[in-house]
C-alpha cells in the first residue's frame, strides 16, 4: 500500500502549527517575525491561508534571523520533531533561505534534488539594500540563478526549443557538478554587504531575483493581525508592501487562477 498524500487542509493545519512552534522560539529569541508575500495577503484578505494555498511564509530582519538559527542549532535535540533546514546544516540542502520543517512528514518534488525535506515554513532574512550599488546585487543573481538551476533534481526542458538545446549540454556539463553549497554560502554573505550600514530599504537579497525594495519605515512599528484566530506581526507598511507584490491585492484573481503553485506532495512517514 502507497503512503498518503497529505490533503490541502492537512497540510495547512499541520503548518500552521509550524507557525505557532516559531512563534514560540522567537518569543524566547526576543526576536521579530513579520508574515510575508501569500501568507501576509492571506492574513489581509482571508484572515488566514489564501483558500487555494498551503504553505507559510515569513521575513525576518537579518539579525534576529541570525538568532533564530542559533537557537535552533542550540536546541536541536529538544526541538524534535521540529528542525531547521539551512546550508550550514545540510551540506544538500540547495536554497538560500532557512525552511523550519516537521520531520514527522516527508516531502517529495517533481522536479528538485532530495535533501531530505519535511512539511515546511519558509524563512526570507531581509538584508539592508542600497539600490545604487550596480556591482554587487548583480554578482548576487548571477550565483542565484546558478544555484537556480543546479537544485534542478532533472533537466528542465523551456518553452524555447532554441533555449532548450543550448541549455541541455550545460546543465549536464556544469549544473550537475555545481558545489551549491559553496554557493549558498557565497551569496549569503555578499546579501550582508551592507549590515552594518544605515541603508534606506530592506529586501530579501539572497532570493528575490528582481530584488523587490521595501522602505525600512514599513518595518517600524509593531502591526498584528489574525491568521487562523491567532495575532501575528506583519509590516506596518502592509498595504504598500502588498501592493508592490500584487498591484490590486483585494480583488480575488479568475477562478482558474485559484489554484496553487507547487511542485511537491507531502506524505506521513511511515
Amino acid at each position: 500500500m502507497g503512503k498518503r498524500i497529505l490533503s490541502q487542509v492537512e497540510i495547512q493545519n499541520e503548518t500552521f502549527k509550524l507557525l505557532l512552534k516559531i512563534k514560540e522560539i522567537f518569543s524566547k529569541t526576543k526576536g521579530k517575525f513579520y508574515l510575508a508575500y501569500g501568507t501576509l495577503l492571506g492574513a489581509i484578505r482571508h484572515e488566514g491561508f489564501i483558500p487555494w494555498d498551503d504553505d507559510i511564509d515569513i521575513w525576518v530582519l537579518r539579525n534576529d534571523y541570525e538568532c533564530f538559527i542559533k537557537y535552533c542549532l542550540d536546541h536541536e535535540k529538544e526541538l524534535l520533531p521540529y528542525k531547521l533546514m539551512h546550508y550550514s546544516t545540510n551540506e544538500k540542502y540547495i536554497y538560500t533561505i532557512a525552511r523550519f520543517i516537521d520531520t514527522r512528514y516527508e516531502v517529495k518534488y517533481s522536479n528538485a534534488k532530495e535533501y531530505g525535506l519535511g512539511l515546511f515554513i519558509d524563512i526570507y532574512p531581509l538584508d539592508n539594500f542600497d539600490p545604487k550599488d550596480k556591482k554587487i546585487y548583480p554578482r548576487i543573481n548571477r550565483v542565484n540563478r546558478i544555484i537556480a538551476n543546479a537544485g534542478y533534481g532533472k533537466f528542465v526542458k523551456n518553452k524555447n526549443i532554441l533555449k532548450t538545446i543550448i541549455k541541455f549540454p550545460i546543465y549536464h556539463l556544469y549544473y550537475r557538478h555545481v558545489n551549491i553549497n559553496k554557493l549558498l554560502k557565497k551569496n549569503d554573505l555578499l546579501s550582508q554587504k551592507y549590515l552594518y550600514q544605515d541603508t534606506p530599504f530592506l529586501a530579501c537579497l539572497c532570493w528575490d531575483q528582481r530584488m523587490t525594495p521595501f522602505k525600512k519605515e514599513y518595518f517600524n512599528k509593531d502591526c498584528y493581525k489574525l491568521f487562523n484566530n491567532e495575532e501575528f506581526l506583519i509590516p506596518n507598511g502592509y498595504d504598500e508592501i502588498l501592493k508592490i507584490l500584487y498591484g490590486d491585492y483585494l480583488k480575488l484573481p479568475p477562478k482558474e487562477e485559484q489554484i496553487g503553485h507547487h511542485f511537491y506532495d507531502v506524505y506521513y512517514k511511515d
